[in-house]
């Protein structure tokens, strides 16, 4: 949707002319793929094959995503490189804010960031100063900094996000269909099964 600019063109009560809303497509960009974990490798391997040029960064090698042609990189490289740069990592004490006034900063000015992850994996105030200065063709945020406590309509981050036409806010729901439902709760009553019976789970949280 960033690609082709229609956040502008669904929010715009008039019509846009047709030159202003040219847009790319996916084997024009460089997309970096932040976290190759299960879901991060998922999407790389199918931009990959939507002929997008992918670029991922992961704590360890990914022979099998080298294989396909895809290539790692160093997590500056991914922030310098990447047209559209998607998260995919869980929050940590490592994560926390990798996307910060720094980071932010070395991202190209028309560059396009995607988080299905976790709000606070960016900074959001050093990203909606970035947004104000011109900074981002476009964002898709899927999570925001705080929406546990302060909800989503009601939290700050989505009030000052949601003035800017190419950013598209979802409360959290990037995952939400009947089919995840069921798998988190199976899964949630296998590893109470197995804990009980075998006494340890295959989907143990290590701090």
């Amino acid at each position: 949707m960033l690609l082709r600019q229609l956040p502008e063109q669904l929010r715009t009560a008039h019509t846009v002319s047709r030159q202003h809303l040219i847009g790319k497509e996916l084997t024009d960009v460089t997309v970096g793929i932040y976290g190759a974990g299960r879901l991060g490798s998922l999407v790389a391997k199918t931009l990959h094959f939507m002929g997008a040029r992918v670029l991922f960064y992961a704590r360890t090698p990914k022979p099998a995503l080298t294989a396909l042609g895809l290539t790692q990189v160093s997590f500056e490289t991914l922030l310098i490189a990447s047209d559209v740069l998607s998260i995919h990592v869980p929050l940590n004490e490592t994560t926390y804010h990798r996307f910060n006034a720094v980071t932010l900063g070395k991202m190209k000015d028309d560059a396009i960031l995607i988080n299905t992850a976790r709000g606070s994996v960016i900074d959001t105030a050093a990203l909606i100063r970035y947004v104000r200065q011109g900074k981002f063709s476009g964002l898709a945020l899927d999570a925001l900094e705080n929406e546990d406590t302060q909800g989503f309509q009601t939290n700050p981050y989505y009030q000052a996000l949601e003035a800017f036409e190419n950013v598209i806010l979802t409360p959290h729901i990037a995952y939400y269909t009947s089919a995840a439902v069921r798998d988190i709760v199976m899964t949630a009553l296998d590893n109470a099964y197995d804990v009980i019976s075998i006494g340890i789970s295959d989907n143990v949280v290590l701090n």
